[in-house]
């Protein structure tokens, strides 16, 4: 008996057991499905930490650190900053989601800017690089199953598995239910990574501190910048910490959990302790990644570095648990993802293109229906094998990185316009795929993606300051710097607005 395998299904049944009840609390409504009525700290905190970082901090990150050594902790800035943009950011979308009514960024954007070509832009751009970011969960699920089964399961089998999971999931809950499994996977997710990790170096090492010795001393090179094959350079770790911190908040599965809090004061604390959560779940990452070179030099896959140090060398059982962390890793981003997406099918394209007279309960249904599209095109995707998990993150972040000057500057800045909007997210994407795929440049090192998301926000500022402002989005920056401007602010009232675009 493959105790592994055992332990894999009881995890998951225990995941389904968690969505079927949530889904009998599921008010069967576009709103609760979408933003699950409300949460409260504890829960928004692991959905959003547990959302945020995935099947790349058990795989990805570990494989990362094998080859490219110390460089890795620029991840350190992709780990406090979440926390302090979802306070910053994310109060005035929640704000603006009890005022105006919105469900999503889409809905924001179409507003604020009184365009529907910009929401849908941005529907369709979110939902295009949504896509191998869903992917980067199947590869690592993939793995996972491959690693744990000792081969018994093929990579393919392995993302139907993780397809089949995560529609069920999604399916069954809505944001509550996908709020409360990842609120589960979160906490499964910390003790894995921490516990698992010291367990591998202190079977091998009198220390971390050791470990890292014997790591120096085997490859020194893993030390320096830019690391044994010239890869973290200034200019790299420049552009992923920019691209991945600043485009990771534009993803679906991120936004939506900005007007999911029940209180500002949710907010603030859920973005305190997601910091310090993406943070410390980290600690030992580099030091596993780096020993690996000395205890498993020929491994074929680094981004299996963890879980086959975790097989190699902790008892089958404790092991078994710990990958079980990782695929608590991989489901708990690839549900909240299929969620996301699912609902801007539903609130951003069906309720504004197709069947403009919908009602919740049809809503209600066009997501679940969305589940399965966005679900079959990313295990398509994944089934590719495209490249390692790492390089996937920074691509897929490139592309909704073009988003921010639009979604940021309708938040804080009077003069923003339409016309600069769209031309800074459709100069900014050509860019973006110009140079990711057609001319393959980095001008100074810096990656093609950092190069667009400069390109887009010049063009924003530009086009905007010679264009008439428009008065319906100096409206709602008053009414943010209005709101926000009184020191009680989480007790103020909040009036709801008709004025949310149909």
């Amino acid at each position: 008996m493959n105790v592994g395998l055992v332990i894999l299904v009881v995890y998951l049944a225990v995941l389904l057991g968690i969505a079927l009840y949530a889904s009998k609390q599921d008010k069967k409504n576009i709103k609760d499905f979408a933003t699950g009525g409300g949460l409260g700290i504890f829960i928004l905190t692991l959905t959003f930490s547990a959302t945020y970082h995935s099947a790349y901090a058990f795989m990805g990150a570990g494989g990362f650190a094998y080859k490219n050594g110390i460089g890795w902790w620029c991840n350190g800035l992709w780990t406090v900053l979440p926390g302090v943009l979802f306070w910053v950011w994310g109060r005035r979308f929640w704000y603006l989601g009890k005022r105006y009514g919105y469900l999503s960024i889409s809905d924001y954007a179409s507003d604020v800017y009184q365009s529907k070509t910009i929401g849908l832009l941005v529907t369709l751009i979110t939902m295009v690089f949504t896509i191998p970011y869903v992917a980067i969960q199947a590869i690592g699920c993939s793995y996972i199953f491959q690693t744990i089964s000792g081969g018994m399961l093929s990579y393919t089998v392995g993302a139907l598995i993780f397809f089949a999971l995560m529609i069920a999931l999604v399916w069954l809950g809505g944001m509550k239910g996908v709020a409360i499994t990842d609120a589960a996977q979160g906490v499964f997710m910390f003790a894995g990574l921490l516990g698992g990790s010291l367990w591998v170096i202190l079977a091998n090492f009198p220390s971390v501190a050791d470990a890292y010795q014997s790591a120096y001393a085997h490859t020194p090179e893993l030390f320096t910048m830019p690391g044994p094959n010239g890869v973290v350079t200034p200019q790299d770790w420049v552009s992923r910490w920019v691209v991945i911190t600043f485009g990771m908040m534009m993803f679906p599965q991120v936004t939506l959990r900005f007007f999911a809090g029940k209180s500002l004061n949710v907010m603030k604390w859920s973005a305190v302790f997601s910091s310090i959560y993406l943070t410390m779940i980290y600690v030992f990452t580099p030091c596993v990644g780096m020993i690996g070179r000395l205890l498993m030099p020929d491994i074929g896959a680094p981004d299996t570095i963890f879980p086959e140090l975790l097989l190699k060398y902790t008892p089958a059982v404790f092991a078994a648990l710990i990958i079980s962390g990782a695929l608590a890793a991989a489901m708990s981003t690839g549900d909240s993802q299929l969620h996301a997406t699912s609902t801007m099918v539903a609130t951003d394209i069906y309720k504004k293109y197709i069947n403009k007279k919908s009602d919740e309960k049809t809503l209600y249904n066009a997501a679940k229906v969305g589940v399965l599209i966005i679900g079959l095109a990313s295990v398509v995707f994944a089934l590719t094998r495209p490249t390692a998990l790492a390089d996937l993150l920074v691509l897929s972040n490139g592309g909704v990185a073009v988003l921010v000057p639009t979604v940021i500057g309708g938040l804080y800045w009077k003069r923003a316009t339409k016309e600069a909007a769209l031309a800074s997210i459709i100069i900014g994407e050509v860019c973006m795929i110009s140079m990711t795929f057609i001319f393959k440049i980095a001008p100074f090192g810096l990656s093609g993606a950092f190069w667009s998301m400069m390109i887009s926000l010049a063009i924003f500022f530009g086009v905007s300051l010679v264009t008439k402002p428009q008065a319906h989005t100096a409206s709602v920056v008053d009414s943010l710097n209005n709101f926000f401007a009184e020191e009680d602010e989480q007790e103020k009232e909040i009036v709801p607005s008709n004025l949310v675009a149909d």
